[in-house]
């Protein structure tokens, strides 16, 4: 009877110390605190407030707090999803993870580069008339319109009037004449109406030299540094390293003695990082 009483008892203690030994599987719902830094100890990413604070981080939107995802769903990169696995509430663990399994190499055609002084041409054409479909039509000037309206383009000063309209197609002119001044809010300059034959408008900037204009959706400003007839010349005006957000995802601007480059890899792409991860729970 001892003898059964001790080996009931070993069983006991070896089954709580399994239940207390509880580890990250794939599948599991878990939460973690992590620091992320590059490999010269550079800290880019953590949960922590006060690690942030003292790496002068940009602040989490939805403030500091652990990182909640499922294990093996993709919701984080691959060496950090495959990293945490094993570990126990309490634990830290640090992750060496390569680019392989990070972000990813650098590609090559993700990286544009453009001469920081440009050259455009000082006239434009743009058709007399067009055709376009009426849902595109009304999603600039609105519903209700008909035949022989005249009808003004937002954010411009420039008339245009219906020829013809459709339940699909709406055909368009454009009521303008040689000599008018035409401005659209965001261009760099207005434009002048210098020829209008039967199927073309020839526009000419109305831009000077040495002065500091705005191309549309530039971070930077550019100064015309010549001027002709036929060409415009623009210096555009070197910025900081600055990263801007579009539909397409982040691009990172750089500047150089002759170049702009515009690179669009991951900010982390091509780099080994590593992360300090303390697993804070397993949850259900």
């Amino acid at each position: 009877m001892k003898k059964i009483l001790i080996l009931l008892l070993i069983a006991v203690i070896l089954f709580s110390g399994c239940v207390g030994e509880k580890t990250v599987k794939m599948g599991d719902n878990i939460s973690v605190d992590y620091i992320g830094s590059l490999e010269n100890g550079k800290v880019f990413d953590t949960s922590i407030e006060k690690v942030a604070n003292e790496n002068n981080l940009t602040p989490h939107g939805g403030g500091y707090k652990p990182l909640k995802f499922n294990v093996g769903k993709g919701g984080v990169i691959k060496g950090f999803d495959e990293g945490v696995i094993g570990m126990k509430v309490g634990e830290t663990k640090t992750l060496t993870i390569p680019p392989e399994e990070g972000y990813g190499q650098t590609k090559n055609e993700l990286i544009q580069v453009f001469p920081i002084v440009q050259t455009i041409l000082a006239t434009t054409e743009m058709p007399k008339e067009m055709e376009i479909p009426v849902s595109e039509f009304e999603k600039v000037v609105g519903p209700g319109h008909k035949s022989g309206d005249n009808v003004g383009i937002p954010d411009t000063n420039i008339n245009i009037t219906i020829l013809n309209i459709t339940t699909s197609n709406v055909s368009l002119s454009y009521k303008l004449k040689v000599g008018d001044n035409i401005w659209s809010k965001g261009s760099p300059w207005n434009e002048t109406v210098i020829k209008i034959d039967n199927k073309n408008i020839t526009l000419r900037a109305n831009v000077s030299k040495n002065v500091i204009v705005q191309l549309p959706s530039a971070p930077w400003n550019s100064t015309v540094v010549g001027l002709d007839n036929v060409n415009i010349t623009l210096r555009h005006n070197p910025i900081p390293e600055t990263i801007i957000s579009s539909m397409f995802g982040q691009t990172k601007i750089n500047f150089n003695e002759t170049s702009i480059i515009m690179d669009q890899n991951p900010e982390l792409a091509g780099k080994t990082l590593v992360f300090k991860v303390t697993l804070v729970s397993i949850d259900k």
